[in-house]
């Protein structure tokens, strides 16, 4: 099933017990200090509100189900918590490529090697909060390349990251391949859909390298 209605939607969100949100941080392996880091949410904000010890503000315990459902955490009326195995889901929003960002660092942090692809990327339409997002990547020592066009003025990173693409063959809805997931930003750029498939992933690193091979520098400095 697609993530497109998150959880929360299905029920109310005061049903969701402290006991849950323990469960579902140990089916992910996660301390509260990563909870907290997702979320935003003050450490000893998630104690209380697991431990019952406060009664939780609804946009709290919302951005905790968010961030669990966004990891394939499902929650089961008032008792129950189980991890979803689908395939695929989709982020939604104004925000969702951020998520996306966001989701590729905590899945690549601490990893070795590990590496971005990012097919059909234009800096000049990236804001500043989506800058900042990937150079959190470059600071965690996570690698990254980039395709972007032959039009290309801009570029935010080294540019021995980029290669550049003709202009009648780009279009500017990013895939990003990382791990073993592959995600794409939808025409609106308020949908991001993320696929979990490791074939899938390997064949498109099979073309962009490829394509990589074949495909210039951008001339100048940074």
């Amino acid at each position: 099933m697609l993530y497109n209605q998150l959880n929360c939607d299905l029920m109310e969100l005061t049903m969701i017990t402290g006991q849950q949100i323990r469960a579902a941080r140990a089916l992910l392996d996660w301390g509260a200090d990563r909870l907290a880091e997702e979320t935003s949410l003050n450490k000893n904000t998630i104690h209380n509100i697991e431990k019952g010890a406060t009664l939780a503000r609804g946009d709290s315990v919302q951005k905790i189900v968010e961030v669990f459902v966004r990891h394939g955490i499902e929650f089961i009326g008032e008792r129950g918590v189980a991890q979803v195995h689908e395939n695929y889901r989709l982020l939604e929003g104004r925000d969702c490529y951020l998520k996306l960002l966001d989701e590729v660092y905590h899945t690549l942090v601490g990893t070795k090697d590990a590496e971005v692809l990012s097919i059909c990327t234009d800096d000049s339409v990236s804001p500043p909060e989506i800058v900042n997002a990937i150079q959190r990547w470059h600071d965690a020592g996570i690698k990254c390349r980039f395709l972007s066009h032959e039009k290309a003025t801009r570029f935010d990173f080294p540019l021995n990251e980029y290669k550049l693409i003709p202009p009648r063959y780009f279009k500017n809805s990013v895939m990003v391949v990382f791990a073993n997931k592959v995600a794409t930003l939808r025409g609106t750029n308020e949908a991001v859909l993320v696929v979990h498939d490791e074939d899938q992933a390997d064949m498109l690193r099979g073309l962009f390298e490829l394509i990589w091979k074949l495909s210039p520098k951008p001339q100048g400095k940074k």
